[in-house]
Formats: C-alpha cells, structure tokens, sequence
C-alpha cells in the first residue's frame, strides 16, 4: 500500500537543543524546505497521489503554507491542505494553548488543521485546547511517552485514548477512518 499522507517541512528550522549546563546537545541540526524546492518537489512526478502534510514549526511558516497553496503547491486531487502546528521543539514554537488559539487565523478557508505536541505534561492542557478549536488530535511515542496524568504510557494505544478523552469532554467524536479520509480529501 502507497503512503496517503507525507510530511511536507513548510520551511526552515534550526534544531537547538541545550542542557542544563549551557552546552549544547548536539551539533546544530536544520531543517531547510524552500517555497521554490518545495514546488518542485510537489510537482516533480504526475503519479503523485499523496497529500502534504504541511508541518510548521513556527508562526512564520504558518503563513508561509498560506503561500504555497496561492502558488499552486497542492493539486486538488492530492486532497485537503492540512496544516500541523508542531508545538514543544526547543527552537521552535513553544506548547502554549495561548499561542495555538492564534493559529487557526492563519489557516486558509478549506483546509483542515492539528498539532504535533512534543513534551510531558504541557501537551495534555494544549491537547485539550486543539479539541476545543477544532483540530485533529494526533500524539504516539515519538511526541511524549507521558499520559495526562504524569505516568509512563505503556504504548500509543494508551496515549491515543488519552485523546479520544480530550475528544469527548470537547463535544466532538472520532472519526472513523473512513471519515478521515473524507476530511482530508483522500481517495483511501
């Protein structure tokens, strides 16, 4: 089965990570998609038939997605424009429901919109906060290995109903699979 959904990295970050010493953690690693590469990735084989999955990282690149899809970067039949605000990387845009309030202004009309949250108990209160404005939920091992409540998750089933709780006490249902797919504008 072909992938129906690839991360598209809207546009350039530099990943800083700092210990509680002052020394870096690691060699400065970046994250480099400009609108003109990302184009031309979009368009570089007609067989493509999977939708981007535009991941931004900072508030700049919010508004940069905005621009690609004027330019032309998504087809229509690669489906809907959806938008991930990552939330929680060090050099990146902080995990604050505050913040994420702000966001959805910046989403073009049409497209759909959620959060990668990376971090421990700040995601729970900004998890909550997607529901309550309308965002997909999304979360596994590779974002937190903590539940709301502070203890280990044992697997992403454990943190996957974690969400379906943030779901509910926000008034909405899971989608199906097959109703995501609709969402998004997949063929699935």
């Amino acid at each position: 089965m072909k992938p129906e959904i690839a991360a598209c990295n809207a546009g350039s970050l530099n990943y800083l990570k700092i210990k509680s010493d002052g020394q870096w953690a690691s060699a400065a690693d970046g994250v480099r998609q400009p609108g003109a590469q990302g184009t031309a990735v979009s368009r570089r084989d007609g067989r493509v038939r999977h939708a981007p999955e535009f991941e931004c990282f900072d508030v700049g690149i919010v508004r940069s997605v905005g621009m690609y899809l004027e330019a032309g970067m998504l087809k229509p039949e690669m489906g809907t424009p959806e938008y991930n605000f990552v939330m929680g990387v060090a050099s990146g845009m902080p995990c604050d429901a505050d913040l994420l309030a702000l966001l959805p202004r910046w989403v073009k009309p049409g497209s759909v919109w959620q959060t990668t949250l990376i971090g421990r108990a700040e995601i729970w209160p900004v998890h909550q906060r997607t529901a309550e404005l309308g965002g997909m939920l999304r979360s596994g091992l590779e974002d937190t290995f903590y539940l709301p409540g502070g203890e280990r998750a044992p697997g992403n089933g454990a943190l996957i109903e974690a969400l379906a709780a943030c779901a509910r006490r926000a008034g909405r249902e899971i989608a199906s699979p097959q109703q995501a797919r609709a969402m998004l504008g997949l063929r699935g």
